[in-house]
């Protein structure tokens, strides 16, 4: 089975489909996450103000700050129902920059997963088209030909579930900078690997002074009872559960970053140089369309799989900021 014009033509689309693999976005400038939060500062929002943004931001999406307890757990700061008091601005400004730099994690990579996805639709796409002038020719019978539709077909159902993603995480960041729900994103840098390179009982202190702060505030609420003392016993474990919360996102960081970066350097490279030798296999004659249609799955799915890793990567750093109160870069 030899396709001739035709398998030249699905070479030329493959080529192209390799070569353009994470070029989303070339040509403009690539916005991070420094960049949203200034916008997001630019007017000087009032603890009342980030309050709000924070609250309906959540709303929008699962909310993954309500995973932990602690002050992150609220949007609610003191002082925010009075627009004149500063006292509490720079954590209300620190809860707002870490939110942005999960909203921008999960926008990130789930545009790295849509372009991959798109990517290989488009390569299916013509593949149904040769699938179909081989089984008019009889070179192929039709399971073969229907094995390309549907590979196709769910490829492409799969890409309309991401860009209403995408389009959802992209509200959510316009409302945390205070912009337009439905303003354009710019084009985002890419999401790197992140190997913990943190002080521990440093990030350990900042959690367990921010607990403590939350503790007391409990305390003194006006609905609360009449403070004793006894109610910040519970402080003394405080050490315990900063060291218990810091190490658990460390190794979880660590264990994050081997799986990406294992997907970088081994997964996807073999999967992609199994994909090119099919390939050639098949313009040959000796392999089956079917089995080339498996080898392109494969290669979207790792590399969607990569973009998955990363954007959990960036979303557990900024819990991690979000309870320490330190920015980690």
């Amino acid at each position: 089975m030899k396709p001739g014009i035709i398998g030249r033509r699905l070479f030329a689309f493959v080529v192209v489909f390799f070569m353009t693999a994470g070029s989303a976005g070339a040509g403009e400038p690539l916005r991070n996450t420094a960049y949203f939060y200034e916008k997001a500062i630019a007017v000087r929002p009032t603890i009342h103000d980030v309050g709000e943004r924070l609250r309906i931001a959540r709303g929008i999406g699962p909310d993954r700050m309500a995973e932990f307890s602690g002050i992150h757990e609220s949007a609610s700061f003191l002082g925010d129902t009075d627009s004149a008091q500063d006292d509490f601005r720079d954590e209300a400004y620190d809860q707002l920059r870490a939110e942005i730099r999960m909203a921008y994690a999960e926008l990130a990579s789930v545009r790295g997963q849509t372009d991959e996805v798109r990517r290989s639709v488009v390569l299916l796409r013509h593949m149904v088209e040769l699938s179909n002038t081989l089984y008019a020719g009889g070179k192929i019978d039709q399971a073969q030909a229907l094995q390309a539709q549907i590979a196709w077909a769910s490829l492409s159902e799969n890409l309309l579930v991401l860009e209403g993603r995408e389009k959802t995480h992209s509200i959510r960041l316009n409302v945390l900078t205070g912009d337009a729900p439905e303003d354009a994103i710019p084009a985002l840098e890419p999401l790197r690997e992140y190997a913990p390179a943190f002080d521990s009982r440093e990030l350990a202190e900042s959690y367990k002074s921010r607990r403590f702060i939350v503790v007391f505030q409990q305390t003194i609420r006006p609905d609360s009872p009449v403070a004793t003392g006894d109610e910040l016993h519970g402080a003394d474990s405080l050490d315990v559960e900063s060291g218990a919360f810091v190490s658990a996102a460390r190794v979880s960081l660590e264990t994050l970053s081997y799986r990406a970066r294992r997907y970088r350097t081994e997964l996807v490279p073999r999967a992609e140089q199994a994909y090119a030798s099919r390939l050639e296999a098949y313009k040959n004659g000796r392999l089956d369309l079917s089995v080339l249609i498996e080898s392109l799955r494969e290669v979207s799915d790792l590399r969607r799989e990569c973009q998955t890793l990363l954007g959990e990567i960036h979303v557990r750093k900024a819990r991690l900021e979000s309870a320490t109160g330190v920015v980690l870069d």
